[in-house]
């Protein structure tokens, strides 16, 4: 044989055990691996008796920010940098979650004669929005907490006039420094915020 032949014949050779061994390669890379979700769910467990308003109340969805409405789930270690953990998200964008959580608050509270939302057809008198200003773990404070801030703006349905407006803010301290703590602290934190929306709707909704 020539050595042009060994030559080629080796170079064919080499060409395919790096594709066997890239292939191999492959056949062990692990396969990506899917985030942990966690989900809101908290409402409180009950609400100071208060009469009923007659007025129904019409809930616009919660906004927010682009840094809070996603699924990533943020927290701060160096003001105002928000991070984000890489293998824990939302299960779903937090103003969607605390949307439905806010209807369902509301209409348990009893303190309205009907709570709805866009888009109703009906008659509403008041209409209620709400802004999501903070809501992630902070760990510039010792111990970390679940940091959760709500703007509520009531308004008269007539004409869309501000009757009241307040701010939420809540730190509920994380029962262990890990995402699922930092979930744990968000629902309950929820829920406490939630008590107090409804307590502002009822004190304005005359």
């Amino acid at each position: 044989m020539t050595g042009g032949r060994v030559a080629a014949r080796c170079t064919v050779l080499a060409v395919t055990l790096i594709a066997v061994i890239s292939s191999g390669c492959a056949l062990l890379a692990p396969p990506g691996v899917e985030p942990d979700k966690e989900v809101l769910t908290a409402i409180p467990a009950d609400f100071p008796a208060r009469p009923r308003r007659a007025a129904t109340l019409l809930v616009f969805p919660p906004e927010a920010s682009a840094v809070y409405d996603t699924t990533l789930m943020a927290y701060v270690v160096r003001p105002p940098q928000i991070a984000y953990f890489s293998r824990t998200e939302w299960a779903a964008r937090p103003p969607q979650m605390i949307k439905g959580l806010l209807v369902r608050a509301l209409d348990k509270s009893g303190y309205v004669g009907a709570v709805v939302t866009p888009p109703f057809a009906g008659r509403v008198g008041y209409a209620l929005r709400t802004e999501i200003m903070a809501l992630e773990q902070d760990f510039t404070i010792e111990p970390p907490a679940f940091h959760l801030v709500l703007r509520v703006a009531l308004m008269a349905a007539g004409d869309a006039a501000v009757v009241a407006t307040r701010e939420v803010e809540l730190r509920e301290p994380l029962p262990e420094r890990t995402p699922h703590g930092g979930a744990v602290a968000a629902n309950a934190a929820i829920a406490k915020a939630l008590k107090e929306v409804a307590e502002f709707v009822h004190a304005h909704a005359t």
